[in-house]
This record gives C-alpha cells, sequence and structure tokens, in this order.
C-alpha cells in the first residue's frame, strides 16, 4: 500500500516537472523573439514593392478595355453615343445568323490586357528598383517577362525578372507574382454565351441570365439597323463588359437607338 501510494506521489511529481519545463521553454522563446531579436535574422529584409502598382494598372487596364469588349483599339464596331462597341457576332445579311468574331474570348482579352499594361509594369518594376536605390541598396536587376492569366475570381500575373539586393545581406528573387480581384472571368464565361445564343436565334434572354447571376446587371438595346448592344455589369465592382451583335436583322428600322457603323 505504501509502494502504491510513493508511485503516485512519483508521477504526480513528474508531471508537475514537464509542466514546469514547459512553461520555461516558451518563456524564454518569447524573450528571445520580442527582446533578444535572433541575429541571424536579416534585420534589412526587403523586396521590390510594385504589387500596388501593377494592381491599379490591371485594374485601369480592365475597365478601359472591358467596355471595348476586350479591345485596345476596336476597329470593327458600332458608335453609339460616341462610344466605339465592337462587335463580338455579325452578319452584314438581313434574316442570317451572326458569325462569332472571337470564339476564344478570354484569350482575346488576355492578349488585349497584355498590350495595355505591359508598358506600366515595365514602369512599375523600374520604381521600384530605383526606390531600393534610393534607400541605399544595391539593386541589380532587368525588365523581364510578363504573364497573365483570367481565372475565377481573380487575375493572376506573373513577371519573371530575376533580382538581387545586397546592403549588410543579400537576397534574390526570380519572379513575383500577384493575384488581382476580379469578376471578369465570369463575365467573359455569360459574353460567350450570349454570343452563342445570337448565332443560334438573334437574340438572348437577359432576364434570366440575371436570375442566374443576381450579381449581375445584364442590358440589352436593339439598334435601328439590326445591332443589339450588349452591356454586363458587375453590381459589387462595378465591372463591366460591352460589345455589340447583328444576327437575323430586318431590313425594316425596328431599332430605340440610332447609331453608325464602322469597319
Amino acid at each position: 500500500m505504501v509502494r502504491i501510494c510513493m508511485e503516485k506521489e512519483s508521477k504526480s511529481a513528474q508531471v508537475t516537472i514537464f509542466i514546469i519545463v514547459g512553461i520555461i521553454i516558451v518563456a524564454a522563446v518569447l524573450v528571445f523573439f520580442l527582446w533578444i531579436k535572433p541575429t541571424y535574422f536579416p534585420s534589412d529584409s526587403v523586396k521590390p514593392g510594385f504589387e500596388g502598382c501593377v494592381e491599379k494598372a490591371v485594374e485601369d487596364a480592365v475597365e478601359d478595355i472591358g467596355v471595348k469588349g476586350g479591345f485596345v483599339n476596336p476597329e470593327f464596331y458600332y458608335l453609339s453615343g460616341g462610344e466605339k462597341v465592337p462587335y463580338l457576332c455579325y452578319t452584314n445579311l438581313y434574316y442570317k445568323p451572326c458569325i462569332n468574331q472571337k470564339p476564344f474570348l478570354k484569350q482575346h482579352f488576355e492578349e488585349n490586357l497584355y498590350k495595355s499594361i505591359r508598358a506600366k509594369v515595365d514602369s512599375c518594376f523600374e520604381s521600384s528598383l530605383n526606390d531600393l536605390r534610393s534607400q541605399g541598396y544595391e539593386v541589380v536587376g532587368e525588365k523581364g517577362d510578363l504573364s497573365i492569366e483570367i481565372v475565377p475570381g481573380k487575375i493572376a500575373v506573373v513577371y519573371d525578372a530575376p533580382v538581387v539586393i545586397q546592403r549588410s545581406s543579400t537576397q534574390k528573387f526570380t519572379k513575383f507574382a500577384l493575384d488581382v480581384n476580379s469578376e471578369i472571368y465570369n463575365m467573359l464565361m455569360i459574353a460567350t454565351s450570349i454570343v452563342q445564343y445570337e448565332t443560334a436565334f438573334g437574340d438572348s434572354d437577359v432576364d434570366s441570365l440575371m436570375l442566374y447571376y443576381p450579381d449581375l446587371i445584364v442590358r440589352k438595346m436593339k439598334m435601328s439597323e439590326g445591332t443589339t448592344i450588349y452591356t454586363l455589369e458587375d453590381k459589387q465592382t462595378k465591372t463591366k463588359f460591352q460589345f455589340a451583335s447583328r444576327s437575323f436583322a430586318w431590313p425594316a428600322g425596328y431599332g430605340l437607338s440610332e447609331g453608325y457603323l464602322h469597319g
């Protein structure tokens, strides 16, 4: 009986010791990191901070080319209220379905987004390196390759540009990746669906679309010579995508507005 009690007391003492040791270790770690600060961590750890500049460039470009059907400079368009609204589907015949002008709409938008921001991203990169140099860092880096991919909920931007930053330590970077929040992917998919309806029926039910996509506003304007202008707008971000279609047009004027065809 005495032996059992002694074993219980021994185990209890061991548990108490382990708890005390654990508390000491945690306290030592906190003191080390909060007050002493480990000397093997570089105190001047930095990297080129051009993410904000690139993000704004992407957002501005999406806003600009979005209302122009994904074009930097539309060449075949319907002029409405001074705006160039490009045709994504078109036929110059009456009673005939339109022909899809951009079968790969997402890729088309990515290509024009690239053209729109390429020079600006390079400028953001150079500016960020110059900012580091002005702070006393030695920086070696050159303009790199830019890649853009539109995916659900965002635009993935990768800038492949090796950079070496030196002062008390040396840091090397090979590429910089940035995700810009955007709903343009869904809008491009919906626009593609509308174009498919235009090629088959010459029209699309925008009311049904807004029931399926409650965060989206879809407007449709019928013009006098058979052109239809579609405008998609995200309710939260106010991002817009606009394009024109001419399909199964009637020879007489049934339109609600006036415009001019260019191309």
